[in-house]
């Protein structure tokens, strides 16, 4: 996997680069604790940290999501909370959004109330999260573009001390072109309406995962949101060592700091709940217990694939990496099948099918990537889309076609 070569090449640039680089200047919070206080913008409510339970839950719920407690679910005796995740995945991102349009041409595409995202799933999650006329911006996105569209090599500078191995500014552009003021707006309405957008990063100061509250972004009418909203969706999408880190600016007591926000994927790679908390500890804030039906899309393969490796240091690195990613997403879907088992939910799981075999010829290879999004979109239309139990837990007989 591509996303994993990144990876083992910037660990060779931080070996290289050890005896001479030296260090950019910037401003970083000074600890752990004043880290907890800082606040980008000055706003209230827009982001919390994804590993922290809290112990009271509905004091968390006031502070960290504000319009939570609007939330009812769909009309009717028994709530309904639709919940959709996006993974991560890089490329792969392509099988997400083929997905989603294939919902939509058959006709049984729920409104969400919750929409996460993280990395290649962040940047899907803004347009899953307003709905199906946003599909064919989606197939543009990830069926359009071309390597030297998206990222620029800058190789010698990375091995010799810069944050990456490639500039994102083409990629950067791209977000801003994509979501602008009216994207903003529509977003804040939906989220008037009590549905959330979630959107995951990870402070690489503080080695903790952050989720952010786009809804509240988009709604704050702040002057910098719809920046910050696409620092964010950039930040989650940033591969640590393949593209630089994206700064967060907050302020504590006053004082101006600067956080390193990187891929989210490096803390987690699917989520589905605003707080580490039972699905269940959210009930409270319903009319009614209500009925969950949580829908993963894992941007990628599910099972191992078998490659032979090269005996030399880069493609040992690579192949290691993208074996630890691969683990933590399955561990991730794990425990979100836990979770779903624990309080009842309506637990649903899709992956790229291992059938599919075509190869990516670059980073950002349209080829390729149009490819997982018509696979996506078949097996969806076809019903053979979803899974009722991670293939690892169950025999595969059971469970459809994957």
């Amino acid at each position: 996997m591509l996303r994993a070569l990144f990876k083992a090449l910037a660990l060779a640039s931080a070996l290289l680069a050890a005896g001479c680089a030296t260090l950019e200047q910037r401003n970083p919070v000074p600890s752990a604790a004043l880290a907890s206080r800082a606040a980008p913008l000055d706003l209230e409510g827009i982001r919390a940290w994804g590993d922290e339970v809290p112990s009271d839950l509905a004091a968390e719920m006031r502070s960290r999501l504000p319009h939570m407690a609007r939330l009812a679910g769909s009309r009717g005796k028994q709530p309904v909370v639709d919940i959709l995740a996006l993974s991560g995945g890089g490329t792969d991102g392509a099988f997400g959004a083929g997905l989603l349009a294939g919902w939509t041409r058959r006709g049984d595409r729920p409104e969400f109330e919750i929409v996460t995202g993280v990395s290649a799933g962040a940047l899907s999650a803004p347009f899953a999260f307003l709905g199906p006329r946003y599909d064919p911006k989606l197939r543009e996105i990830w069926t359009s573009y071309r390597t030297n569209q998206l990222i620029v090599a800058q190789i010698l500078p990375g091995l010799l001390g810069g944050p990456a191995l490639a500039d994102s500014s083409p990629l950067r552009q791209l977000i801003a072109s994509y979501i602008d003021h009216r994207v903003l707006a529509e977003i804040a309405a939906e989220y008037r309406k009590g549905r959330l957008l979630l959107v995951l990063t990870t402070n690489l100061d503080a080695q903790r995962p952050v989720i952010w509250n786009m809804g509240e972004i988009a709604a704050s009418k702040h002057p910098e949101a719809l920046d910050l909203f696409r620092r964010v969706i950039l930040a989650s999408a940033s591969i640590p060592g393949a593209l630089p880190p994206v700064d967060i600016p907050v302020s504590v007591d006053g004082r101006r700091y600067e956080e390193m926000h990187v891929d989210g994927g490096t803390t987690r790679e699917v989520f589905v709940s605003p707080i580490a908390a039972p699905l269940s500890a959210f009930d409270r804030f319903y009319e009614a217990p209500p009925k969950r039906r949580l829908y993963i899309i894992k941007n990628g393969k599910y099972d191992p694939e078998y490659k032979p490796v090269r005996e030399q240091a880069l493609p040992i690195a690579a192949r290691a990496i993208e074996t630890l990613i691969k683990t933590q997403h399955r561990n991730d879907i794990f425990r979100i099948y836990s979770m779903a088992k624990d309080s009842g939910a309506d637990f649903n799981l899709a992956f790229v099918p291992q059938s599919f075999k075509i190869e990516s010829t670059e980073v950002f290879d349209p080829r390729y990537q149009a490819a997982l999004f018509e696979e996506g979109l078949d097996i969806m239309r076809s019903g053979r889309a979803w899974v009722k139990v991670p293939p690892d837990i169950a025999p595969r007989s059971s469970k459809g076609s994957q």
